[in-house]
């Protein structure tokens, strides 16, 4: 549970920027935060779905936190979507990052949906497309190191 707590106090920490990308290193550092800070969030949301899975949490607290970190998703992905890319490089990396980070929302939303309903032990379950949405937005970061 003290994993649980820490984790969800250092995904409140992600620095995240909004604004104008006049360069191409602009752009990527601001690509790299957008998808550092969605797999922190993602991150959470597996580690809230295996707990309830496991039993070690309750049905609201799950139900809350997951939707707090959807919002938190979603509050990412639009930040990064304000962001003017400066270039057709660009261009190609904001859509493939987009990709991912819609396709993370869309499993988030089904952890959530499916903790709302009471269906706690299947959490973990329904939570496993978010290991894949986790490794691509490693590969991303690596990609763009």
């Amino acid at each position: 549970m003290r994993l649980l707590c820490a984790t969800l106090v250092l995904t409140g920490c992600v620095d995240h920027m909004v604004g104008p990308a006049r360069t191409q290193d602009d752009f990527d550092r601001k690509a790299r935060t957008t998808a550092s800070a969605a797999r922190s969030t993602v991150e959470t949301v597996r580690l809230v779905a295996e707990t309830a899975s496991d039993g070690n949490a309750f049905g609201p607290y799950s139900g809350v936190s997951v939707s707090e970190q959807e919002d938190t998703l979603t509050e990412i992905q639009g930040d990064f979507n304000s962001i003017q890319p400066p270039n057709g490089t660009s261009d190609d990396m904001r859509a493939e990052l987009n990709e991912i980070l819609t396709a993370s929302l869309h499993h988030v939303a089904a952890v959530r949906i499916a903790i709302r309903r009471g269906e706690l032990r299947a959490a973990a379950d329904v939570a496993q497309p978010l290991a894949a949405d986790s490794d691509a937005l490693t590969a991303f970061l690596d990609e763009h190191a």
